[in-house]
């Protein structure tokens, strides 16, 4: 299995999860929940779920099994991630407050579904990465040398393609789980701290569909070629900060809270970045492993 028959399959999995849970939020939109609601709307929904994470979690497993042979020759255990029904409750709180005002926008409902993708997608993100960066003996791999994450080009934002840019990861580190939203992982990487920055590798924000890769062989890997553009853009878009300045300071209407600071150098990148990648100048695809 390559990176892209592992994407065209985990885009199959997740466009039927999507519409039937789209369809299942219909009767909760109409009258104004209250907490049983709420509570009932997570009972029900959680059982599909856990299904498609499943499938998720099974696909990760295989194109894992696939790169192993493929660079290695042979396989290597790899347990599918677990989860819990209380993990789905706290996954789901963003969307509880919109989702229980009376008149449920659409946004509302969207931002409930791409949450509920996430958790469906991330089955197959920590399937892949338990024999990565576990540092028990009995799970961690001793071939795979690192993991990297790749963009697909159809959801890939500036935060993305920063990550994307970093290109392999090699260490071992606990889990911290892989539920940090778009605007909380800027902060983090806000303050430049190699750690938090390694940590931020791990997360993803609703809508996301960016794939993580086994990395077996540091000079051949899927994406290294995309990994390699997007280091190249990021380089231009620092220099670009580095030489102006003025483009540290915060603009008026941007969409983050307002600052009584500049931005870090990160944040001005990712900000050019952003406006670049709005404006057409930047096509995310021409940056995907998996176009």
């Amino acid at each position: 299995m390559d990176l892209r028959e592992y994407d065209r399959t985990q885009q199959s999995i997740t466009a039927r999860f999507a519409a039937l849970f789209l369809r299942m939020l219909a009767p909760f939109r109409a009258p104004r929940l209250n907490e049983f609601g709420w509570a009932s709307l997570l009972r029900n929904t959680y059982p599909e779920v856990e299904r498609a994470r499943r499938e998720s979690a099974q696909l990760g497993r295989m194109f894992y099994d696939s790169q192993r042979e493929h660079y290695v020759g042979s396989r290597h255990p790899v347990d599918l991630a677990s989860y819990d029904f209380d993990w789905y409750v706290e996954a789901m709180e963003p969307s509880k407050k919109a989702l229980k005002s009376p008149g449920t926008t659409d946004g509302a409902v969207s931002q409930a579904v791409l949450r509920a993708v996430k958790e469906v997608e991330n089955g197959g993100r920590k399937t892949i990465l338990r024999p990565v960066i576990d540092e028990d003996d009995e799970i961690r791999d001793r071939q795979v040398k690192g993991w990297a994450r790749v963009a697909t080009g159809r959801e890939t934002c500036s935060f993305c393609l920063m990550l994307v840019s970093r290109g392999p990861v090699y260490f071992s580190a606990e889990d911290a789980g892989l539920d940090l939203d778009d605007t909380s992982a800027r902060e983090l990487i806000a303050d430049g701290e190699d750690k938090a920055l390694a940590e931020a590798m791990k997360r993803w924000h609703p809508g996301c569909d960016c794939k993580v890769v086994p990395v077996f062989d540091r000079r051949s890997w899927p994406g290294r070629d995309a990994y390699l553009e997007a280091e190249q853009l990021w380089i231009k878009y620092a220099k670009l900060v580095n030489d102006n300045p003025d483009m540290r300071k915060p603009m008026t209407g941007n969409q983050h809270k307002p600052m009584d600071r500049e931005w870090t150098r990160g944040e001005a990148i990712m900000a050019a970045l952003r406006r670049a990648l709005e404006s057409g100048e930047v096509n995310p695809r021409d940056f995907a492993a998996a176009a």
